[in-house]
Order: C-alpha cells, then structure tokens, then sequence
C-alpha cells in the first residue's frame, strides 16, 4: 500500500534530494536469495544480502499491521558508527502508533529527524503526510530515497540536515525515532525545536525511545516540559527477535503562544 503522490515540500534546511552515493550504486539492486543470518523481527520476513566491494545490504519486510508491509534496504558491516543503518524496535513502534491515530489527525507536512533508512517517514507519507526525512548521513538518505521508490511511496524527501545548524521553515509535526544516544544531543534537539523553529506552535514532536536507554531521552523531555510543552507518554510492545521490546513513545506539544521560560540546570 502506498499513500497518494503529492507536491513537495518547498526548500528549507538546507535542502534538497541527495543524489546517490558511489559507495552504494551496486548495493541498491535487488539482491540474491541467500538469508541473513543476522536475528530478524517477529515482523521481519527472511532477508536477502547482496555484498559489493565496498558494503553490504539486504532487503527484509517489515509487517506493521495486517494491512501494510514495507520492503526494506538496510546496511549492514559499516565501518563507523551506523545507528541510521537498520530497521529497530523504535521506529516500529512510531510507525504503529502513527497508523493508530484517527483519520484526519495528523497534519499535512511533518519533518522526521535521523530518518536512517525511512520507515517512519514512509509510514508518514503512506498516510498522506507530506513527509521530509532528515539525517546527517548522506548514504541514510540515498537508502531511504530508495526505500520510498522501491515501495511506490509518494509526498516523500530526503534532505541533509545537522542539527547544530538549525534554521528553516517549520511543520506542525516532528517525529524523531531512538535518535537521542549522544551526550549533546538533548541541547541539540531542542535548539532545533524551540531556537531554530523547525517546530510550529501548537504542533507535537513525536518521540520514541528504548526504554531500556531512556536517561538522554528523559533529559530532553524534561527541557521542553520546563519551556511550556505538554507531554503524554505511552509504552509500546514491539516483538524483537522473539522477545518483547519496551518502547516509550513521547508525544510533546508546543506551546500555541509565545511564553517566557528559564532553561533548568
């Protein structure tokens, strides 16, 4: 299933569909019919692997519901950091508790950060949400360019984005799924939010987080709450490899005016 293709969102934060990367031409092919051994989901179906001089990727599906199942690229064996490489419990859990909001709720347009390979920004744009994903990491939005093809997924961008450099128009909703794992990044995100705009007054950041690993997360909550913004929280089950993973899904509200309030130490 795939959502209906609409305009583009026009430009802001610096930007602009990121042509694709030479180190994954090769690796964007629809691959061999060898398994991964890697553990899967629950709702992952087996996997396929293609290796290239330079990476390794595979396909798996990813089952949200009965009715919806993507087909998706991941990366696998980078030499760096590459948190933004795979499909995890966090997005899935986001992308679920997207589908299960009342028709007609969520905004028109909406920014993902860290979008890694796309899921929740394509759940987003299935849903008829003009959707930017943003990352840091050009081979994340070559990924999840070609998630969003390879799934027939329109209303759908893929741009860079650093987040200490915020500045651009703003949507009325911010998803930012088990991005919050380094030190500064709590600071980052709400300078993103609150200093650099990217969220409307009145609008909601969605976000979800392990909750094994909640401490980074729990500090940047605790910043927005202090500068007016409502929050609700809801845990969420995803079955990860055959075991129940917890997930906390924050859903915190931008204050409709414009109120003084001093950053807690």
């Amino acid at each position: 299933m795939s959502a209906a293709r609409r305009p583009a969102v026009p430009g802001a934060f610096r930007r602009g569909r990121v042509p694709g990367h030479p180190r994954v031409e090769s690796g964007l092919a629809l691959l061999s019919n060898r398994r991964s051994a890697d553990p899967l989901l629950t709702s992952r179906r087996p996997a396929v692997r293609k290796r290239s001089s330079s990476i390794t990727s595979r396909s798996v599906w990813v089952e949200l519901d009965l009715g919806l199942s993507f087909q998706m690229l991941e990366v696998l064996e980078q030499p760096r950091p590459c948190h933004w490489a795979r499909i995890w419990p966090a997005s899935i859990a986001m992308s679920r508790w997207l589908l299960a909001q009342a028709p007609g709720s969520l905004p028109t347009h909406a920014t993902e950060l860290g979008c890694g390979m796309g899921l929740v920004s394509l759940t987003l744009a299935h849903l008829g949400v003009i959707t930017e994903g943003t990352d840091r990491e050009p081979l994340a939005l070559t990924y999840a360019t070609e998630n969003a093809a390879r799934n027939g997924v329109g209303g759908f961008t893929a741009s860079h984005l650093e987040w200490s450099e915020p500045s651009g128009a703003s949507t009325m909703l911010v998803a930012a799924s088990d991005v919050v794992y380094e030190l500064q990044a709590p600071e980052l995100i709400f300078s993103l939010l609150e200093d650099g705009g990217l969220l409307g007054r009145g609008g909601r950041f969605l976000l979800s987080v392990p909750k094994a690993r909640t401490l980074l997360a729990d500090e940047l909550v605790s910043l927005l709450r202090a500068h007016g913004y409502a929050h609700a929280v809801e845990e969420w089950q995803v079955d990860w490899a055959g075991t129940l993973e917890p997930i906390n899904l924050h859903v915190l509200t931008r204050p409709s005016s414009p109120r003084r309030y001093s950053r807690t130490k």
